[in-house]
C-alpha cells in the first residue's frame, strides 16, 4: 500500500480525509518534528506539507517520490531544481484561490475609493470624522497589469461597475471589451491601476518611482502580489506626491517602511487575499487529486 505523509495541519473535511485514505496509508501530523520529517522522507511515497520550509525536504527526497506543494507560486522554493535532478516528482496547486484573490482585490479598490478603513479607524478612535469625499467606479478607466486567471476574474467582477478596462500583459489577450496597451499608456491613462501578475525576476519592482510618476494624482493603485510595487520608492513618492488611494496585500514578506503605514490613504493587508473557506476547500481537493494522479502514473500540475 502506498504511504502518504501529511506533515502538518490541514482543514480536511471528513469526506476529504476519506478520499485521501482511499489512496493509501495516511500518516497525519498536526506539525511534524524533525525526526518525523526524516521518517517521511525515508518512507513516504507522497508528502503533503503547508507552511513547513520544503527546501531541506526536497534536497533529501529520493528518485520516484512525490511531493505536493499546496500553493500556486513557488519561485521562493530554492531546491526544486536539485530535487528534480534527483528524480523527485513535484506538483504545485494552481488556481485554487483565483476567485478569493480577485474579490479581495476588488475590496481593496472599493475600500480606497470609499475611505472605509480610514473612516472606521477615525470613528473608533473617538475623533471627529473629517471631510474626505470618496469616488464612484462608474465610468472610470481601470488598468489591470497581468491578465491571467486572477486578472481575468477581476475584470469580470469590475464589469458590473460599467468601467473601461485596459490591460498590460506579457502577451496580448485580445479579449472583448478589454483594450491591450503598453504599460506606460496604462499608467498614465487609468484612474485605477491594479496589479495581479505573479512575482518573477522580470516583474519584481515593476512599479517604482518612474512608473508612479506617470500615474494621475487622483488615481488608485492596488496590488495583491508582494514585490511588484517597490515599497521604498512608493513611500518616497507619497511624501511629495499624491494618489487617491493605495491598497496592498502580501506585504508581510517584505521590509515595509514604517512611514508608508502612516499615510491615511494606504491600506495594507497581511497576505490574506487567498484565504477563504472556499479556497481552502479547493486547495485540499486539488492536492488530493494531484496525489491520486501521481499514484495512477498520470501526474498533473508538475513543475
Amino acid at each position: 500500500m502506498k504511504k502518504i505523509y501529511v506533515l502538518e495541519h490541514f482543514d480536511f473535511t471528513d469526506e476529504q480525509m476519506k478520499n485521501l485514505q482511499s489512496l493509501g496509508e495516511v500518516k497525519y501530523y498536526e506539525k511534524a518534528n524533525e525526526q518525523e520529517i526524516d521518517e517521511a522522507i525515508k518512507n513516504a511515497d507522497a508528502i503533503l506539507l503547508d507552511w513547513l520550509d520544503p527546501n531541506p525536504i526536497l534536497a533529501k527526497m529520493r528518485k520516484g517520490k512525490f511531493i505536493c506543494l499546496p500553493y500556486t507560486g513557488y519561485d521562493w522554493v530554492k531546491n526544486i531544481s536539485i530535487a528534480k535532478e534527483n528524480g523527485v516528482i513535484i506538483s504545485n496547486t494552481p488556481n485554487y484561490s483565483t476567485n478569493a484573490v480577485a474579490e479581495h482585490h476588488l475590496s481593496l479598490i472599493l475600500d480606497c475609493a470609499k475611505h472605509i478603513t480610514s473612516f472606521n479607524n477615525i470613528y473608533k478612535s473617538g475623533k471627529d470624522v473629517g471631510f474626505n469625499r470618496g469616488l464612484e467606479l462608474k465610468g472610470k478607466k481601470v488598468g489591470i497589469i497581468g491578465l491571467g486567471n486572477i486578472g481575468a476574474r477581476l475584470a469580470e467582477l469590475l464589469s458590473i461597475f460599467n468601467v473601461k478596462i485596459m490591460t498590460y500583459n506579457r502577451t496580448p489577450k485580445n479579449l472583448p471589451n478589454i483594450k491591450d496597451v503598453d504599460l506606460n499608456t496604462l499608467l498614465s491613462s487609468c484612474d485605477i491601476v491594479c496589479n495581479t501578475c505573479r512575482l518573477t525576476t522580470q516583474t519584481r519592482n515593476l512599479i517604482g518611482m518612474k512608473e508612479l510618476k506617470q500615474m494621475k494624482p487622483t488615481a488608485i493603485l492596488t496590488s495583491t502580489t508582494g514585490g511588484i510595487v517597490n515599497l521604498d520608492e512608493l513611500n518616497e513618492f507619497l511624501k511629495e506626491n499624491k494618489l487617491f488611494g493605495v491598497g496592498l496585500d502580501d506585504v508581510d514578506q517584505q521590509q515595509v517602511p514604517q512611514d508608508l503605514l502612516k499615510h491615511d490613504n494606504v491600506i495594507c493587508t497581511y497576505h490574506r487575499a487567498y484565504d477563504t473557506n472556499e479556497s481552502e476547500n479547493n486547495r485540499i481537493d486539488l492536492c488530493i487529486k494531484s496525489i491520486e494522479a501521481y499514484f495512477n502514473d498520470k501526474p498533473i500540475n508538475i513543475i
